[in-house]
């Protein structure tokens, strides 16, 4: 499948239900010079058989990244740079991406600000790496903070399911980047999520394939609103004493979790809150609030965050916008007062 995608008045092309081998195969690399950046991970998995599929005689180097899914931060950037001092700068260059959501961020933002003149390919390895490639905004990290940015789509962005490792928690991950189109941009896929993939067996059985067209049609409409879901509730984790006992995707999931409670507890909006929590139980999801963690710690958390400018999109429903808002004191912990007494209520 190739999709034209276009995004801030910026375009690429996603290549989706075919190998990556097959791109390459139809692909003239005439005499740029091939620099994969990847993660430790993938490149354990995957060098020898992406080796394998490009001319012997290519020029190519690696540059391998930590596995943590925030490599796109200044001290990474910093040894990038510093790795590619030692290259001949007239040459042209083929960026290619290849890993989590980190290096597709990386990638893209050398690409655009580097003095190299290149073009960029990514190659996902995730649904959630795959979605950070559809932003059009690169962003480099300093101290879990965004410091620099830039607009920007790779070329090419191919998506090959056969090179993918999604079981356990990375399909968790991946299934939340669905959920947050669904709260966002559509009620009736989301009951599409619920009806088809009622229960973790099923979950991990399923393949995303068929859902990957959707999701990219809600990128295009809306991938600022659906990558920032939950994230100024994420950020309130960052933010307290005992914030490190959660990875950071499960500061993610509870972060969208809170925030669609808190624009229902605002809006009241009909939404069977209990319910999807569940069914997101049923699958799997981490959903408690962690108990060494004080809801007035997180709280004021989120206020340092909300004081540094942040705000969070309200929900008018599932599914659909309503505006930016700076959230107030009284209402953030009603919600995560209410939220822990639900989860008591289910666990009974």
């Amino acid at each position: 499948m190739k999709v034209v995608y276009k995004k801030n008045q910026l375009q690429t092309t996603i290549f989706y239900g075919e190998t990556f081998g097959s791109q390459i195969k139809s692909a003239s690399f005439e005499s740029k010079h091939l620099f994969l950046i990847t993660n430790q991970r993938y490149y354990d998995l995957f060098s020898e058989k992406l080796i394998q599929l490009f001319d012997d005689k290519q020029e190519l180097d690696w540059y391998i990244c930590k596995n943590d899914s925030h490599c796109n931060n200044m001290q990474e950037l910093e040894s990038l740079l510093a790795f590619l001092t030692d290259f001949n700068q007239q040459q042209e260059f083929l960026l290619l991406g290849v890993g989590n959501e980190g290096v597709m961020q990386l990638t893209s933002f050398l690409h655009k600000t580097s003095v190299l003149t290149s073009d960029c390919w990514l190659l996902p390895l995730s649904i959630q790496s795959l979605s950070k490639s559809l932003i059009a905004k690169a962003q480099i990290q300093l101290k879990n903070h965004p410091v620099l940015h830039s607009l920007v789509l790779a070329d090419k962005i191919v998506y090959d399911h056969t090179l993918t490792t999604d079981h356990g928690d990375g399909k968790l991950v991946d299934f939340l980047v669905f959920i947050r189109c669904g709260l966002v941009c559509s009620h009736d896929f989301l009951r599409m999520l619920f009806k088809n993939y009622s229960d973790a067996t099923r979950l991990n059985q399923q393949s995303f394939n068929g859902m990957l067209d959707e999701m990219i049609r809600y990128y295009e409409k809306d991938a600022q609103a659906i990558d920032q879901f939950g994230q100024l509730f994420e950020q309130g984790f960052l933010e307290t004493a005992n914030g490190h006992l959660l990875s950071s995707h499960m500061k993610r999931f509870l972060g969208c979790l809170l925030q669609l409670f808190w624009s229902q507890e605002v809006n009241k909006f009909s939404f069977h809150y209990k319910n999807f929590l569940i069914w997101l139980i049923r699958l799997g999801f981490p959903v408690d609030f962690p108990e060494q963690i004080l809801v007035s710690d997180y709280v004021e958390g989120i206020l340092k965050c909300v004081e540094r400018g942040q705000t969070a999109a309200l929900l008018k429903e599932v599914g659909q916008l309503d505006t930016m808002q700076r959230p107030k004191t009284e209402d953030l912990l009603a919600t995560v007062e209410k939220y822990k007494t639900i989860l008591k209520e289910i666990r009974g």
